[in-house]
């Protein structure tokens, strides 16, 4: 087993049907070895973590189960925070990696709600895609979180919902320059330079975890063209920190170095721990 890092933290909450499993990492007199990477994006497809879990005890393998709630919390003493809230999807058998037994969690952020029927409601003519996005939402029972949109566009001759609920809410976002995803297992609407509100806000600097120089890319110049325009700006940041758990989807970071100087949204990345380096790596975007 690898050393534990200086006052990094994991905590890893199992719903069992008999009852809630807690697992630690860090300096307790529970802790056990735990690893991870948890994805983030701001994609409507759902991430799949992948949790390890060194030397459980037996009896806590028979109570686990696929469809168990799980959520993933990580960071440093005093500032320890969500990383992901989802289900288990698949259940695995221990393997053994030397004198180690581990044990594999893969959870689901958030709800599944692929298996919804598809709906069939129409819209008049003149009908916002506000208004769709909220109705397909309350119909179909899905848990969403409305923030914002970048256009609310207007459907001059209507708008017919016949498909399943989560495609019709992933086409009409679409057609308003506007990403649906999934925030530590809450399902949102929001536009990356829209609100804030329910993002995390970051000055990120060599003495509060910055790895290394930031690069930067143009993204597709289609941006210039309105109707190619994705909403999503015109350049792209590759960054590397200590984990940070405040560091996720639409979260705002302002990166300062001897050489960048820029405030940027996270667009998608990877918090993660292999027993060495707890991570985050991102990309950020800037218009």
């Amino acid at each position: 087993m690898a050393k534990q890092q200086y006052n990094f933290e994991i905590r890893v909450e199992v719903a069992t049907k008999s009852g809630n499993l807690v697992y630690r990492y860090g300096k307790m007199p529970d802790w056990v070895e735990i690893h991870f990477s948890v994805p983030f994006s701001d994609q409507p497809d759902k991430n799949i973590s992948e949790i390890t879990i060194y030397n459980i005890n037996p009896s806590d393998f028979n109570r686990i189960n696929k469809g168990d709630r799980v959520k993933v919390f990580a960071g440093y003493s005093g500032d320890v925070g969500l990383l992901v809230s989802g289900t288990i999807y698949r259940t695995t058998i221990p393997s053994l990696e030397d004198a180690d037994t581990a044990y594999v969690l893969r959870i689901l952020e958030g709800q599944d709600y692929s298996k919804l029927k598809k709906q069939n409601l129409t819209f008049a003519k003149g009908a916002s895609g506000s208004q769709i996005i909220r109705q397909v939402a309350a119909k179909a029972g899905i848990n969403l979180k409305f923030v914002s949109l970048k256009t609310d566009k207007k459907y001059k001759d209507g708008y017919t919902a016949d498909e399943q609920p989560m495609d019709t809410l992933t086409t009409i976002a679409g057609d308003c320059k506007t990403s649906l995803f999934y925030l530590r297992g809450q399902l949102t609407v929001q536009y990356i330079y829209g609100s804030t509100k329910g993002t995390d806000n970051f000055e990120l600097a060599y003495a509060s975890g910055l790895l290394q120089i930031p690069t930067r890319e143009d993204r597709d110049e289609d941006w210039q063209d309105a109707d190619d325009d994705d909403g999503l700006g015109k350049f792209s940041w590759s960054v590397d920190s200590i984990l940070n758990y405040h560091m996720t989807t639409f979260s705002t970071v302002h990166v300062k170095t001897q050489y960048v100087n820029t405030t940027m949204r996270v667009l998608n990345g990877e918090h993660s721990f292999d027993g060495t380096q707890p991570t985050t790596s991102f990309e950020g975007v800037t218009q």
